[in-house]
């Protein structure tokens, strides 16, 4: 029997669905860039498009799986209106087990997983589902998200490579991503890359749709929640990455996750 359905559940920090888009249009505000403050793992069964990841670029083949890390900006860009099916599972950081979580932060971003464990595991949520009450079916893709995740970190023989790598783009970001406790200004990090402040937003603009100093406050709120998760004080994470005031760090950390601090604490 061959099963067919799609499904949205939603259960707190969670999201599960299986939807397809007929004719996804190229300037689709829903595929445009932007991040989320969870885990995104897309399992990309039909389409004709591209994933512009951070610096990367990568074309996807039906049937790849796609892993966005919290904090990475990133889009679906669409070469034509095939038919768009997906899979899409959202998991907080939160509501993963802590050496779960570290292993997901060490994996790569595509991988090719047609006949494998993992792409099974993803076609056997429409058969759970349509079997199970309601009330049942949370239960059931968080068991099956656990079995996915982790397939997914034993499955280093099915990475991908980036088609392209933008290396300067590379080189801001990694330098960001190693110095978040030092950049308060653009100023900051022209000085410690030895580039000048045009050059700098020159090269962020034709490569992302967000100011540099937000994308810096981003990175640096989403180390925050981690310290914060270990048990640090909000205030000594905030003076920890950078910030001279504790209310300017509070008004960046709940426009990145829409709730305080404290909401954070173990």
């Amino acid at each position: 029997m061959v099963w067919k359905m799609s499904f949205d559940i939603r259960y707190r920090s969670y999201i599960f669905k299986h939807s397809l888009t007929e004719k996804p249009e190229m300037d689709d505000p829903l595929f445009s860039e932007h991040f989320h403050t969870s885990y995104e793992i897309l399992y990309f069964v039909s389409g004709d498009a591209e994933l512009l990841l951070q610096h990367t670029r990568y074309s996807i083949h039906p049937r790849s799986l796609l892993v966005i890390k919290p904090g990475e900006y990133h889009n679906i860009v669409f070469h034509s209106t095939a038919p768009y099916e997906r899979y899409v599972i959202r998991v907080s950081p939160d509501n993963l087990h802590r050496n779960l979580s570290s292993l997901l932060s060490k994996t790569k971003s595509v991988y090719s997983i047609a006949d494998t464990p993992l792409e099974e595991e993803f076609l056997r949520m429409d058969r759970h589902l349509e079997l199970l009450r309601p009330e049942a079916q949370v239960n059931a893709c968080i068991g099956s998200m656990d079995l996915i995740l982790s397939y997914l970190i034993s499955s280093e023989d099915l990475i991908r490579q980036a088609d392209f790598v933008n290396e300067t783009s590379k080189r801001i970001l990694d330098y960001i991503d190693t110095h978040l406790g030092e950049i308060r200004t653009v100023d900051d990090l022209a000085l410690g890359l030895h580039m000048s402040r045009s050059a700098l937003y020159r090269v962020f603009s034709s490569q992302f749709h967000t100011p540099i100093i937000s994308y810096i406050r981003t990175q640096q709120c989403l180390l925050a929640q981690e310290y914060i998760r270990e048990g640090m004080p909000a205030q000594e994470a905030a003076e920890r990455l950078g910030f001279t005031h504790y209310s300017s760090f509070y008004r960046e950390y709940t426009r990145v996750f829409h709730v305080s601090p404290n909401k954070h604490k173990p």
